[in-house]
């Protein structure tokens, strides 16, 4: 009888066991199930972080650039042209790190979105790096107005140097021809002429005629000299005689009873103010 009755239970033990492998294969389906969810999650997570890293070092170098373009557009005095052309293209260069940091964010975006997670923490992430990239974007306006002003300035800044330079060129050769002028007035000023001969060779060159000095003598027959140098001329003769008109406080023979050596201008001005044309007669 005992028997018989184990032989009834074998059956029923069989199915349970079925049973119990067939709910533990379904649990542990449930359990890959979640681990496998849980790892999809952590990754999704994971590069959401890295992509807001990202964009968030982006924003960071674009504060520094910022920083640097104010320093140099603040600095008072004139903007070199290379500080002008490292402004404009530190623009660009933020100008497009923007473009790439919202092209980021809208991707980032629309993954939060399609992952249907519920992570409060990086909705605030992601909202706040769409403020923040907004702020920048009205950063660059305000920066690009700068830089026109500044293209403008220095553009107005050439106008000027232009304007001086060529005034100064204008005024240079203005005072170039004035000193040409003054200097040949002065060289006017102080030029004499003087001739030195006998009597005879006088007449006969017709400088002077009866003791007189002729109004139409030759001048190419004087020697030409700067009155403020030549004070002195060398005669050589036992007599001289100046025919011309000159004060006679304002020179002296040189010389002894026998040689004149010289004639001494002491006062030049006083000496050619009645005349420009010295003429000595020697014997």
């Amino acid at each position: 009888m005992k028997k018989y009755f184990l032989l009834l239970l074998i059956p029923v033990f069989f199915a349970c066991g079925r049973a119990a492998e067939k709910k533990a294969q379904e649990l542990q389906a449930k359990t890959d199930s979640l681990k496998a969810q849980t790892m999809q999650k952590d990754e999704a997570i994971n590069e959401f972080i890295r992509s807001i890293n990202e964009i968030q070092g982006t924003l960071d170098t674009i504060k520094q650039k910022e920083n640097i373009i104010n320093l140099t557009t603040d600095r008072g005095g004139e903007l070199q042209v290379s500080a002008k052309e490292q402004i404009k293209n530190d623009i660009q260069s933020i100008y497009g790190m923007m473009q790439k940091n919202k092209e980021s964010l809208n991707l980032l975006t629309k993954k939060l979105k399609a992952s249907n997670m519920k992570v409060t923490e990086l909705n605030k992430m992601v909202e706040r790096l769409n403020k923040d990239i907004a702020d920048k974007a009205a950063q660059i306006e305000d920066l690009r107005g700068k830089l026109a002003k500044l293209s403008t300035a220095f553009a107005s800044a050439n106008l000027v140097i232009d304007t001086l330079s060529r005034t100064v060129k204008d005024q240079g050769s203005q005072l170039s021809k004035q000193q040409q002028t003054i200097a040949a007035q002065d060289e006017a000023m102080h030029t004499a002429y003087y001739v030195i001969g006998t009597k005879k060779e006088l007449i006969k060159n017709k400088i002077i005629k009866s003791g007189e000095i002729l109004s139409d003598f030759d001048k190419a027959l004087f020697t030409k000299i700067d009155m403020r140098k030549v004070t002195d001329f060398p005669i050589l003769s036992k007599k001289a005689k100046i025919i011309s008109n000159h004060p006679s406080n304002a020179y002296k023979f040189n010389g002894d009873k026998k040689v004149i050596q010289s004639l001494q201008v002491l006062d030049y001005k006083a000496f050619w103010s009645n005349s420009k044309y010295l003429v000595i007669v020697v014997d």
